[in-house]
Parts: structure tokens; C-alpha cells; sequence
């Protein structure tokens, strides 16, 4: 898949979806990576050092720069408050790999905004036919994200954290390019 840079930057009302700079390490990890609340809902480990954080962070970039994958950014500050990404895994049907708000933003319509962002991107410039969406079964708020832009859940499995070897249960849910633009006529 050919990548465009023209997907680096995608501003919404009040948060930018961009990638990944050094300087919001310690962003990152005071809001997200070093966060239990928030860390419980990844299958990624937890950074605790400013080091680790640093680290993180180049990876991050490197990582960001030929995918859809972006840190989340307060439109007011630039402050990063939290990720997320989407991949095509055929063509025509993409799927969002994580959205991740940090616990002091959570509630406030973010996580939302950035789900709202990514479905955009994919249906009205990717030209995607389906999205596919996916939770932890025990992660209400990400269930109202689902449930509010009206996917239709089709499947679930249980995957095994790498981390910690926890056992986490997954919800996925699809919605259709013809239901998403009817609802946002």
C-alpha cells in the first residue's frame, strides 16, 4: 500500500491526531504509559522510567512514519494525551489497532473524536468498504464508542496478554461503508 504524508496530521475539533515527537515522552508517559488504569486496556507493557519513556518515544516515531498510527494531542496545547492507529488488512477493509486516552482525559469526548477521525479518513479519503473495530469485553468505555457509532459485533476471541499473561477477552465489531454514510447524512 502506497502511504501518504498527507495523513500525518489529521485535526478534529479539539484534539490533532500527529505523529510521534521526542519531547512528548514525558508526556506520554505521565498521561498513558506508565498508567495502570489506562495500561490494563493494552496488550502492550507499562514504561516506567524516563529513559524507558524516551525509548518509547523513538520507537514510536520510527514505527509512525510509513502507517496510520499517530500519538493524540490536545488542538489547545499539542499536548500528547494519548495513540492510536488503523491498518488496511485487505483491500477495502481496515481496522483500528488501538485508541488509547490518558486517565486525566478520559470522559471528555476524546476517545470518541479520534474513533470519529480514523472512520473519516478510512471511508470518505481511503475509500474503505468495511471498518473493523475491537475491545476488551470489560472495557465499557470502548464498548460506547462501538455502540455509538452503531458497529455491528460479530465475533470475540481471547488472546493471551504478552506481558503479563493475562487472558483478555476481545469483542470485534465491523460497520459497513453504506451504514456509515447513512448515519452521517
Amino acid at each position: 500500500m502506497d502511504y501518504s504524508s498527507s495523513f500525518d496530521t489529521i485535526a478534529g475539533d479539539n484534539i490533532i491526531l500527529r505523529k510521534a515527537r521526542e519531547n512528548d515522552s514525558k508526556s506520554m508517559l505521565l498521561h498513558v504509559w506508565s498508567d495502570e488504569d489506562v495500561y490494563r486496556w493494552m496488550l502492550f507493557a507499562p514504561t516506567f522510567s524516563d529513559e524507558e519513556a524516551l525509548d518509547r518515544c523513538k520507537r514510536s516515531i520510527s514505527f509512525q512514519k510509513d502507517r496510520f498510527a499517530w500519538f493524540i494531542s490536545l488542538k489547545d496545547t499539542d499536548e500528547a494525551i494519548g495513540l492510536c492507529s488503523m491498518r488496511q488488512t485487505e483491500n477495502g477493509h481496515w481496522e483500528e489497532c488501538g485508541i488509547c486516552i490518558g486517565k486525566a482525559f478520559q470522559g471528555r469526548g476524546y476517545g470518541k473524536e479520534a474513533a470519529s477521525l480514523m472512520l473519516d479518513l478510512a471511508f470518505y479519503r481511503l475509500c474503505a468498504n468495511d471498518f473493523r473495530y475491537s475491545y476488551f469485553y470489560d472495557n465499557i468505555r470502548s464498548k460506547k464508542i462501538a455502540d455509538y457509532f452503531g458497529f455491528v459485533c460479530d465475533r470475540e476471541e481471547i488472546v493471551v496478554r504478552p506481558w503479563d499473561g493475562a487472558e483478555k477477552r476481545i469483542v470485534s465489531c465491523v460497520l459497513s461503508k453504506e451504514k456509515y454514510f447513512a448515519m452521517n447524512q
